[in-house]
């Protein structure tokens, strides 16, 4: 079994990097044995980077956000100090004791009321857009929520039973967790993390969630192929998504929430239709393809995690063959760029897609240029359409067939 077709393998280009942190020698804290990256965070303006090795620390940095000065010099993207070259404007978060397994950004953008109901918001009212947080998941199922301005825990949140597994803000302070006890919850921060919605659906572990650009739908994978899709607004099950052969262990929606990518253990990561569920393209991490009796089952190739890039042409998975591939979802067959990492853990773009982020078992975080596109009009014309034109619509419109074909997304595959 290979990663990569034979005749292709010798053709595709490196990845650049362009930065590394080590935990124990930018925040003097070595590591023990056992510590390894789990999780890492974007803040929504890509102000501030953070990450947590799995202990009781989340480790913070801030870094460059303007979009010219990363054009220009994409290698100084970290802030450092004038005179030396250590990382500045960085702090540590103490979680107080239970081990960090999940951490995500939270900002205030909008003072529209999630619930239907009048919530009268008490002490966070004066929370102000723009206003950030950092929630921390941890391996007791707590929930710690930090005003990052003042450094200051200003919310536990406590239901779950067992370890957080996953945390994702809705664009705004509604955050969604997912935790190894089967459900996914849904708090409203602002409201004084009032609990007011339990996902039930899954019988296993819950592996990872993730929003919808506009906040109305939430997906969520776990354990035994589990890909749900929920309206998160009237807190009800609209479908579940069949094609994994094995675990899926992470998922996020393409930029205009039209199309959605999940990673599996089966050695895939699928592109689907988000509003029909039908399968679009499918990205193989092993040639030959495995049969489904492998797949399911313990391969080396399994797929850990998968981004998406705010272009929505580009996609990043990592994979237990030690590979970190760069897909343009175009092309489904082979990845535009790869870099050899054995001991990758998780990775995630930037929110402007100039910077790939990858944790490593080591404790490491190295940060790769990310390919970029320009993307057509044609492209960004179909993302404004789609988005009030469902899939099964898109025959009935009074278009020309190789446009209405274009606006179901036939050409990806």
């Amino acid at each position: 079994m290979a990663s990569f077709p034979d005749d292709l393998a010798d053709s595709i280009s490196e990845v650049r990097l362009l930065q590394e942190l080590h935990t124990d020698v930018e925040f003097t804290c070595p590591r023990k044995h056992g510590d390894e990256l789990v999780s890492t965070a974007w803040a929504n303006d890509d102000s501030f980077f953070a990450w947590s090795l799995g202990t009781q620390k989340i480790f913070i940095v801030q870094t460059e956000s303007d979009d010219a000065k990363l054009r220009s010099r994409p290698f100084d993207f970290i802030k450092k100090s004038h005179d030396t070259a250590t990382v500045r404007l960085k702090k540590t978060l103490d979680s107080g004791g239970s081990t960090v397994t999940a951490i995500a950004f939270g900002q205030r953008s909008s003072d529209k009321k999630w619930h239907s109901n009048q919530v009268q918001y008490n002490r966070l009212q004066k929370f102000h857009q723009g206003s950030m947080v950092l929630a921390a998941g941890l391996w007791n199922g707590d929930i710690k929520i930090w005003d990052l301005q003042s450094s200051r825990i200003i919310l536990v949140l406590q239901d779950h039973k067992l370890p957080i597994t996953d945390l994702a803000f809705n664009g705004s302070l509604i955050l969604a967790s997912a935790s190894k006890d089967t459900l996914v919850k849904l708090w409203d921060i602002l409201d004084d993390g009032n609990l007011f919605d339990t996902l039930a659906e899954h019988t296993k572990s819950v592996n990872a969630v993730t929003w919808s650009p506009n906040g109305r739908r939430l997906v969520s994978v776990g354990v035994g192929k589990s890909v749900l899709v929920w309206d998160a607004q009237q807190g009800v099950l609209e479908r579940r998504l069949e094609g994994h052969q094995n675990d899926v262990t992470g998922c996020q929606f393409s930029k205009g929430g039209t199309l959605l990518f999940t990673s599996s253990a089966d050695t895939k990561v699928i592109c689907w239709d988000a509003e029909s569920g039908a399968i679009k393209a499918t990205f193989e991490h092993m040639f030959p393809s495995p049969r489904p009796i492998f797949a399911g089952g313990v391969n080396g190739h399994e797929v850990r995690d998968v981004s998406v890039s705010a272009d929505g042409v580009t996609i990043a998975s990592i994979c237990n063959d030690g590979f970190l591939r760069i897909w343009n979802i175009y092309d489904s067959k082979v990845p535009v760029a790869i870099t050899r990492i054995p001991d990758h853990r998780v990775v995630s773009f930037s929110h402007n897609s100039y910077v790939l982020a990858l944790g490593c078992r080591s404790g490491a975080v190295k940060f790769y240029e990310s390919p970029m596109h320009i993307t057509p009009l044609k492209n960004a014309c179909r993302l404004v359409i789609r988005r009030s034109v469902k899939e099964s619509q898109c025959s009935n419109l009074d278009l020309p067939r190789k446009i209405r074909a274009y606006l179901t997304y036939s050409d990806i595959h």
